[in-house]
This record gives C-alpha cells, sequence and structure tokens, in this order.
C-alpha cells in the first residue's frame, strides 16, 4: 500500500481527500457527481495458501479485498446520492465520504506505524483499508435502508 513512504504522503494524501472530492468535481460545479473511490496503489494479485502467505502475498489478498469493497461502496453510494432531494443534500453526502476516506487513510496510516520501517506495516496498513472499507459498506447499506424506508 502507498500510505507507509512518508508522513508528508499523508498529510498530502488527507489535503487531497478534504480538498477535492471522491468524484474529481468542485463541490460547487454545476452539475454533482456521486462520490466514487479511487485506490492510489497498484494492486498485488492474491496469491499462497491462507494461513502461509507471504507478506507481499497477503498485502495482494487485502488489497483485493479493498478493489471489491470500493466497487461495492460506489454502487450504493451512487444509490443513494440518486435518492437525494436536492443539491445541499449531495453536497453534504460527498463531504462525508470525502471525510470517511480522509478518516480511513489517517486511521490506517496510524495502526500501521506501529510497525514503520518493516514489511508488516503495509500488510497491517491493507488489512486496516479491507477493515474500515467492510464498516463503511454496513453503514452505507443501513443509511440506504433507512432512505428507502423514509422516501
Amino acid at each position: 500500500m502507498l500510505g507507509r513512504a512518508l508522513p508528508a504522503a499523508t498529510a498530502a494524501a488527507l489535503a487531497i481527500a478534504l480538498l477535492a472530492p471522491l468524484g474529481g468535481d468542485a463541490l460547487g460545479a454545476a452539475k454533482l457527481a456521486p462520490p466514487v473511490i479511487r485506490e492510489s496503489f497498484t494492486p498485488l494479485p492474491c496469491s499462497g495458501k491462507s494461513g502461509s502467505r507471504t507478506t507481499l502475498e497477503e498485502e495482494g489478498c487485502y488489497e483485493q479485498q479493498i478493489l471489491a469493497s470500493d466497487a461495492k461502496i460506489n454502487a450504493i453510494a451512487r444509490a443513494i446520492f440518486a435518492r437525494l432531494f436536492d443539491d445541499a443534500a449531495r453536497r453534504r453526502f460527498i463531504l462525508a465520504q470525502k471525510s470517511w476516506f480522509a478518516f480511513r487513510v489517517a486511521d490506517c496510516d496510524s495502526r500501521a506505524d506501529l510497525y514503520e520501517g518493516g514489511t508488516l506495516a503495509s500488510v497491517v496498513d491493507a488489512a486496516c483499508s479491507a477493515e474500515d472499507n467492510s464498516q463503511r459498506l454496513k453503514d452505507l447499506r443501513a443509511f440506504h435502508a433507512e432512505q428507502l424506508a423514509n422516501n
């Protein structure tokens, strides 16, 4: 995972996440688009037998989980976004997604700091991202269910 290079990289990622929406459009743009997660890493393959993988194989498996859950998050985010009633609500949702993504980056970088300089740091970062994505997906599914029940 990318977040292990330098603390400055974390600061830059957070600044980008907070200042630029996930979908790439400006918040004030005329046409708002649903937020989309785009990972900055080049994914490794998931290989090896569970329980006997190298750290690179383990990292690759977590990265594949991250990409799969990103696709699910993006799909539910599109569904939620489509049902929001006005641009103000859409902007708040975009901001919520950007803020969550910035939290995920900072949270996982912080957890991986325990292993700074070691090969396990990137595995911990990837595992954390997969775990945070899983929780975010549950939260968005609950939001969408509530949205459907109230609209």
